[in-house]
């Protein structure tokens, strides 16, 4: 039995070690680029553990609910990725982090946010074997870089497969596939790309563009736009940095769709949209484009670190106003919201940007349905009713609103006239 900490670079935390000599034997298979070691003694906290019991591999972690177990490496490491994941983000809450692949272009990133079962691992395994580097296919990290870019994180880590391979490889991947070191169980293949085909751990590009991967069976390659209002819908629902403040986020991803073209490839034949994809992304029109100075992830504070609750509020009564420290930010007429906590984001339908908007200025329900149908004089006046108050009911419980009163009022100071 090997016993020791494994020690990751740029990880502060180890992940304690009780395993054979087969787990060992994997690991430089699923994380060719990305240095560790086993050492002895633990000068620092273990945020995870992997023990092998009844040849089962357990892993426990503070972090997790229950631990769960495994009978072969090749889950045991998938489940471990994910919780050194998780580590990388509770020792630098300034990194956002996308679920997707990111592949490096002419210098740039191409990202292919996770959709379920869209071939994302497939098509980063086929762009490899064009000669193109591998910077994740899982989980990418974000950060502004020394140059002022924002930036993709290489993880390091070999691509995972799902078994049995899909029909969409062509003999270059195949060959491809063949020819590499692998650990597989029965659903899982990891392929071990060779020097230059994975990026190393902590190598940085910037976000080139935004690629939304959709396999359909039979479909010739294509890609279309995608509006930024649908590419930062989709990122709020990709990101999985909940240690970053939600203002970080929303700005960072607010960025992101701004400055990074985005499209929708639409696919079968994994060589067919490598092709295309090589065709769409051989250079750059414009240089990058510089981080704002004031969207510095080093000024948002953690939302680990907040115990914000919010007040019960009775919106039956009393005027009510914009709670402090709400970001906003918008795209293509669509606005999103942070919670005050710093854990929460909140999409606006057409209706919730109406009462927004009216909440601007200290407002009460009565009065808010009262403007609404004098605007709408044609909706019927239960609906709007009902429409505010679910609106304003939803709208406190997030911590959005704070009662106007207590903030606004100006004290009545007595005063003698002159005759």
């Amino acid at each position: 039995m090997i016993n020791g900490y494994l020690k990751f670079d740029g990880l502060d935390a180890t992940v304690e070690l009780c395993v054979d000599q087969k787990f060992a034997d994997a690991l430089p298979v699923v994380f060719p680029h990305w240095a560790h070691t086993i050492v002895h003694q633990d000068n620092d906290a273990s945020f995870a553990s992997v023990t092998l019991t009844d040849n089962e591999y357990i892993i426990t972690s503070p972090f997790m609910d229950d631990p769960v177990s495994f009978k072969d490496p090749a889950n045991t490491l998938c489940s471990l990725i994910v919780e050194l994941a998780w580590a990388r983000l509770r020792e630098d809450t300034s990194l956002l982090c996308l679920h997707g692949a990111a592949i490096e272009f002419a210098g740039r990133l191409v990202i292919f946010p996770s959709t379920r079962r869209a071939g994302k691992s497939t098509l980063a395994v086929a762009l490899a074997a064009a000669g193109k580097t591998i910077f994740t296919d899982d989980f990418l990290p974000l950060k502004a870089t020394s140059d002022g870019l924002l930036s993709g994180v290489s993880s390091g880590i070999s691509p995972r497969l799902r078994l049995p391979l899909p029909d969409q490889f062509g003999p270059v991947a195949q060959d491809y596939i063949k020819n590499r070191s692998m650990i597989q169980n029965r659903q899982y293949r990891f392929v071990t790309p060779q020097a230059g085909e994975l990026a190393n751990f902590g190598d940085t590009a910037p976000i080139g563009s935004l690629v939304f991967l959709e396999r359909t069976e039979g479909a010739a390659a294509m890609m279309e736009s995608v509006s930024e209002a649908d590419a930062l819908t989709a990122l709020i629902k990709q990101n999985f940095s909940r240690a970053m403040n939600t203002a970080g986020i929303l700005r960072m991803l607010g960025f992101i769709t701004k400055s990074a073209p985005a499209f929708r490839l639409t696919y079968d034949d994994a060589e067919e949209a490598v092709a295309l994809l090589e065709t769409r992304f051989q250079d750059w029109a414009q240089a990058a484009p510089v981080f704002p100075a004031d969207l510095d992830t080093g000024s948002f504070g953690s939302a680990l670190e907040s115990d914000f609750t919010p007040e019960p509020l009775n919106i039956a009564e009393g005027r009510f106003i914009h709670a402090s420290g709400i970001e906003e930010v918008s795209s293509d007429g669509k606005r999103f919201l942070t919670g005050h906590n710093g854990k929460s984001i909140h999409f606006l339908n057409d209706g919730a940007v109406n009462l927004w908007r009216l909440l601007e200025e200290p407002t009460s329900a009565p009065e808010a349905i009262e403007m609404l149908f004098a605007v709408f004089p044609d909706h019927p006046i239960e609906d709007i009713r009902r429409d505010v108050i679910a609106t304003f009911t939803e709208f406190a419980k997030n911590g959005l609103l704070q009662k106007a009163d207590s903030i606004c009022q100006t004290p009545e100071i007595g005063a003698t006239l002159p005759l």
